[in-house]
């Protein structure tokens, strides 16, 4: 009986450990990290991220923040369980012409964060799936 006992206690502990379970519940696996998108769109034919181009995400109690490519951006998240929702996304209002096609990249970007449906963290990389199988891919940095 003691055996029991001692075994269902070590597997509560397990179970309480927070991320043990592989699902986060309040997204804080998120934070307190600054993710650089690696790739974006269909997840079967991704879109590499131009070169000398930089976007990316910083999630805080609630709200993300980043650099879009061109233009900073911010706005609220949610996260439920492995869902992630983004409020609506304000960004600044410049205009690049350089790197070449970096405008149509931070289009599809923020485009994509209000399709966000899912997100996993692995190893270091964010995968935050989208509406249609569009998936963005980060990598912590």
């Amino acid at each position: 009986m003691k055996k029991v006992f001692l075994v269902a206690l070590a597997l509560g502990m397990v179970m309480s450990i927070p991320g043990a379970t592989g699902c986060s519940s309040d997204g804080t696996d998120l934070e307190g990290k600054r993710w650089v998108l690696e790739s974006y769109g269909d997840r079967g034919n991704p879109t590499i991220i131009i070169e000398d181009s930089t976007v990316s995400a910083e999630f805080t109690e609630g709200q993300v923040n980043g650099s879009a490519g061109c233009n900073n951006y911010f706005g609220s998240y949610e996260v439920n369980g492995k869902s992630l929702t983004f409020g609506p996304v304000a960004s600044t209002e410049m205009y690049c012409m350089d790197p070449e096609g970096v405008m149509d990249q931070e289009y599809a970007y923020l485009q994509a964060l209000g399709k966000a449906e899912t997100y996993e963290i692995s190893g270091g990389k964010l995968l935050i799936t989208c509406t249609g199988d569009q998936l963005l891919a980060f990598t912590e940095k």
